[in-house]
């Protein structure tokens, strides 16, 4: 990681830090209960995150860290696809259904959501594919993408179904319409779908990484090579 990737990814995980606390204490104004919602929780997690990397980033700055270390490169990517998960369920998907409700589009991108449905998770993957390349991060660990998501529908469908055991009103749980059909059968393959799109969004910004780590230092060498023959 050079001087000049450092830098911009300290603005970045702070810009990140301080936008998921202002936005948090604004969204905590409306309930407690908000922190049900993915976009919440994996909001925070990125905040937090972001901040364990500015501690560890401003360390690398002082020296007294050499670089940082795999086990929050790979935290860092493990939040990122949840991140960039939810902004991509609204971007493509519930931005959409506000549309045919009657709303705009944008309604989802207003207030604290512009950071949490957007800012955030796109600042967050810039900065990890872009400025925090690593070749330390294997491609075994990319399955660990799927921890928040996986935990979080186990929560969703046990939520939905004793409500609807008990009260029969899916419709104020079921807030991501996995079981709108009203088909077990089909919600099944939903949740199965969303599976496997979260694990390949995050391995393609795993794979992005690596190959732009390899990239950096191939052309590192390549220059070096050049200097020397110069001199």
């Amino acid at each position: 990681m050079n001087k000049k990737d450092l830098y911009i990814s300290l603005a970045l995980n702070l810009i990140n830090f301080i936008a998921v606390i202002i936005c948090t204490i604004f969204t905590f104004k409306y309930g407690i209960e908000e922190i049900r919602m993915f976009t919440v929780e994996s909001n925070i997690m990125c905040g937090i995150v972001a901040g364990i990397m500015v501690v560890f980033e401003v360390l690398i700055v002082l020296k007294k860290k050499e670089k940082l270390p795999k086990w929050l490169l790979t935290l860092k990517m493990v939040i990122n696809t949840s991140v960039l998960l939810t902004f991509l369920v609204v971007a493509l998907f519930l931005g959409f259904v506000a549309i045919a409700e009657g709303y705009s589009y944008f309604i989802l991108f207003r207030g604290t959501n512009i950071f949490f449905h957007f800012l955030t998770p796109v600042i967050a993957v810039v900065s990890f594919v872009l400025f925090e390349k690593t070749d330390e991060i294997k491609f075994k660990y990319t399955f660990f993408n799927l921890i928040h998501m996986g935990l979080y529908t186990i929560f969703y469908v046990l939520n939905v179904k004793l409500e609807l055991t008990f009260n029969e009103a899916i419709g104020r749980y079921d807030w991501y319409y996995f079981f709108a059909s009203g088909n077990d059968f089909i919600s099944a393959l939903i949740i199965l779908a969303g599976i496997g799109f979260t694990y390949g969004i995050g391995f393609l910004m795993w794979f992005f990484n690596k190959k732009l780590f390899i990239k950096q230092n191939l052309l590192g060498k390549w220059y070096s090579h050049i200097y020397n023959l110069l001199l």
